[in-house]
């Protein structure tokens, strides 16, 4: 598995694992996850998530955290990589705000394609 941490700003990091190939995957051919989390004090604060689960879905979904802990799919409609990081900086950009958006696309930017 790889996986690793990329820092956005002093606020916010992303998070990333790269589960090892499986075929049961379509498209990637590995389970993923990237995280988007704030950074506070004593411990980080999850804010939203993107990731392959559904084996039967070749395309990744977008999770968002609330308050009661519940998941929603907005659901990513592209197998392009770039198209993918894209949809996904638009997610995070709403979420912390535009003033963000070229230190999160600048992180984004260092996350490799799973397929490779």
């Amino acid at each position: 598995m790889d996986k690793g941490k990329i820092p956005i700003n002093k606020k916010y990091a992303f998070e990333y694992r790269y589960h090892d190939r499986d075929n049961s995957f379509k498209y990637f051919n590995r389970k993923f996850e990237v995280y988007l989390y704030e950074k506070k004090p004593l411990k980080a604060n999850y804010l939203m998530h993107m990731d392959n689960h559904d084996q039967k879905q070749m395309s990744p979904s977008v999770y968002k955290a609330t308050h009661g802990h519940k998941k929603f799919d907005f659901g990513v409609t592209t197998l392009n990589w770039n198209d993918i990081k894209n949809t996904f900086l638009d997610y995070v950009v709403e979420e912390i705000g535009k003033e963000h958006k070229d230190e999160a696309k600048k992180a984004l930017n260092n996350l490799s394609s799973p397929k490779l």
